[in-house]
């Protein structure tokens, strides 16, 4: 099977990516020139990102919310308002090098059990970024945590093409047959994890989640999650990983989870604590990301279950549809 880029849409959700969008749009030109489609989702930056959009791609659908909805509602806007068979997802402080898509897109269609594709990643430097993952599994998540790790599984760099369990959302090209048979993202997800979820989702659906080593895109490194979470983004990260045990893996196994996790951060929070005393200032950042993430293990994230259960309600609400 053949695809062209006249058949793929691009939907980038923003949200403050006035520094990121000028080299954004500049890599997707080409691939527009050739008749992608390009949808950006602005999650109400204060900045000058929408403004920028409009001026350096005027043929490109802007959709400007009016409140942060979050890069899963944000994702599922851009989602519907396409109909091109195959969407790239592709955060905003992403660099498209100029055979990436097409050769992603050629990987995948010719792959007809695959329903998303990743491909290789970059930091700026040029050094590999991981962005393949397995399914988090209790035993693999706690052995993160007693180790050496930060408790959250950090991914992989494969050297060849093939089927994965899992790719990160920093480029996510799916087919939107495999999209619509899950009804896109899980919209309970934020920010974190939603990737993982969806593929998720799709593997219990029949579809396969592949990556793609001859494509190449250049990751800044989630500049909007570090300036909405500051030094928190490691608990927001954590946050994503709980609701998805709580969502699909099931209540013994979240609790397994947050049971030793929780009590391997107290430790590491109470060691940097010491050395902050001691004299080195620096840890006591490190001693307070630790602290909390042991505080969100204990409690469970009540905030996220209360979130939940409203959005449940809502969802099966007389006369609402697709909540």
């Amino acid at each position: 099977m053949q695809a062209t880029l006249a058949e793929c849409t691009i939907v980038v959700v923003t949200w403050q990516n006035a520094a990121d969008v000028p080299p954004l749009l500049a890599s997707l030109a080409p691939a527009c020139a050739a008749g992608a489609e390009l949808v950006v989702v602005d999650n109400a930056s204060t900045d000058d990102t929408a403004a920028l959009v409009r001026r350096l791609a005027p043929d490109a659908q802007l959709l400007a919310n009016a409140v942060n909805r979050g890069f899963a509602a944000g994702a599922n806007q851009g989602l519907a308002a396409s109909a091109r068979p195959f969407v790239l997802f592709l955060n905003p402080d992403a660099i498209l090098e100029a055979e990436a898509l097409p050769r992603a897109l050629a990987y995948l269609a010719r792959m007809p059990a695959v329903g998303i594709v990743g491909c290789r990643t970059l930091n700026a430097d040029g050094s590999p970024q991981p962005t393949v993952d397995r399914f988090h599994s209790v035993r693999g998540l706690i052995a993160e945590a007693l180790g050496g790790g930060h408790g959250l599984v950090r991914g992989m760099v494969p050297a060849a093409s093939g089927i994965v369990d899992w790719v990160y959302g920093s480029f996510l090209l799916g087919r939107r047959s495999a999209l619509a048979a899950v009804d896109g993202f899980d919209e309970a997800y934020e920010m974190y994890g939603e990737d993982l979820d969806l593929c998720h989702r799709l593997r219990a659906a029949g579809w396969r989640t592949a990556y793609c080593a001859e494509a190449t895109v250049v990751h800044h490194g989630n500049r909007s999650g570090a300036v909405r979470y500051g030094e928190a983004r490691d608990v927001a990260v954590l946050r994503g990983t709980l609701r998805f045990f709580r969502r699909r893996r099931g209540r013994l196994a979240e609790l397994g989870f947050r049971l030793a996790a929780g009590a391997s951060f107290a430790a590491k929070a109470a060691v940097a604590a010491v050395a902050a005393r001691a004299g080195d200032p620096t840890k006591m950042a490190r001693a307070r990301r630790y602290a909390g993430m042991a505080q969100l293990c204990l409690t469970g994230d009540p905030a996220g279950r209360r979130s939940d259960r409203t959005r449940l309600r809502v969802r099966h609400a007389p006369g609402i549809e697709g909540a």
